[in-house]
């Protein structure tokens, strides 16, 4: 076997040499050649054509960044010494309204100290006051009617209450005693106003009627609580009496 191989590998040795003589292979060659020069040349020419640019191209580009990063500087520059300004601005704000909060509260102090007693003397009155008028049976009721509809299962209650009474004089002791502390950083005040302020307690004995509908199965009569006011209503009632309370202390 190995003698038929090397007798193989001979007689292919002796054609390629033939071969390499042969027109037609040197044509061959000779156009392998060509086209390869010809791919080279034009890399060659390309590259020149590359580097030409890069030389016009590339300087321009680092002018360019240049002259925004100076711009940038010069922005970034200005914008320190801003916000080293803005910095101070808000420290001196700072610093002047913690002093004028300080300075008022200061002198302030010195009116509530120097506040006749009977102001303080005046609120504890208004807050007994209100301690007695929240104790549940000031609310009170009286004439009860139920007219029962059976087609709906309801009975509406019509009831004489005094709530909007108690309702009225809780309000306006809430409202007095508003006006008495807010009094007391008013540098003089009327001593006649004071009495005129008690005096103008409304009364809780005056009942009005209330209407309400309430189902009948397991219904145990009418609870005068269940008609009270609305947080919003109750507010309107003692802003409302606030005001009278200041002009009463005003005059």
């Amino acid at each position: 076997m190995k003698k038929e191989e090397k007798l193989k590998e001979e007689r292919l040795a002796e054609l390629l040499k033939k071969a390499d003589g042969h027109p037609m292979m040197k044509a061959i060659l000779a156009e392998e050649a060509a086209a390869i020069l010809a791919k080279r040349t034009e890399a060659a020419g390309k590259i020149e054509v590359l580097k030409k640019e890069q030389e016009e191209v590339i300087p321009r580009l680092r002018a360019d960044i240049d002259a925004k990063e100076g711009k940038y500087k010069e922005a970034k520059a200005t914008l320190d010494v801003l916000f080293d300004e803005l910095r101070t601005a808000r420290a001196e704000l700072s610093s002047r309204g913690y002093q004028f909060d300080n300075d008022i509260k200061l002198q302030e102090q010195i009116l509530y100290e120097s506040a006749d007693p009977i102001i303080d003397e005046t609120i504890t009155f208004f807050r007994e006051k209100l301690g007695e008028l929240r104790k549940p049976w000031r609310i009170s009721s009286r004439g009860m009617t139920v007219e029962r509809n059976l087609f709906t299962d309801t009975k509406t209650i019509t009831v004489e209450t005094n709530k909007d009474a108690v309702l009225d004089a809780l309000a306006y002791c809430q409202a007095a005693i508003k006006g008495l502390e807010a009094l007391k950083l008013s540098p003089e005040f009327h001593i006649e106003g004071i009495q005129e302020l008690k005096d103008g307690i409304p009364s809780i004995e005056v009942y009005t009627e209330s209407t309400g509908v309430k189902p009948l199965p397991g219904s145990k009569g009418v609870n005068p609580l269940h008609l009270l006011p609305t947080d919003s209503e109750m507010d309107w009632k003692r802003d409302t009496l606030l005001e009278k309370a200041k002009k009463i202390l005003k005059r």
